[in-house]
C-alpha cells in the first residue's frame, strides 16, 4: 500500500490536523491498515486518528479520502462522531473476548 498526504492543514481551534490522502493499492485496504500507515507517517498514535471517508474511482487502483488527527484523546471524544470512531475499531475474531461493554453503573435501572 502506497499512501501519500496530498493536503495537510492544521486546525488550532479544534486542536487537530485535517489531512487529505491518496492511496495506491491493488485492493481496498481496511481502515485499520490506513490508520496505522497514516499514524507512522504523521508521527501520531492510531487511536487519535479518525478516517472520515474513503472514495474509490471506477477503473482506477487508487483511493482518496480525508482523516482527522487529534492532539489528545479528550478532543477526540469531544469532537469526533461516534459512528466514525466505531468504524476504525478492529472486530474480534471467533474465540476472542468481545470488546468491553459499558460499565453496569452507567446503564439505566430497569423499570417494573
Amino acid at each position: 500500500m502506497e499512501l501519500h498526504i496530498i493536503k495537510d492543514k492544521k486546525n488550532p481551534l479544534l486542536k487537530r490536523r485535517e489531512v487529505s490522502i491518496k492511496i495506491n493499492n491493488k485492493g481496498t485496504p481496511s481502515r485499520i491498515d490506513v490508520k496505522n500507515k497514516l499514524a507512522a507517517m504523521a508521527n501520531s498514535k492510531p487511536e487519535l486518528i479518525v478516517i472520515e471517508h474513503l472514495d474509490t474511482a471506477f477503473g482506477k487502483m487508487e483511493l482518496t479520502g480525508t482523516a482527522s488527527i487529534y492532539e489528545s484523546e479528550e478532543r477526540l471524544k469531544q469532537l469526533a462522531h461516534q459512528h466514525l470512531m466505531a468504524r476504525g475499531i478492529p472486530v474480534p475474531k471467533e474465540g476472542e473476548a468481545p470488546a468491553p461493554a459499558a460499565p453496569e453503573a452507567a446503564k439505566e435501572p430497569e423499570k417494573k
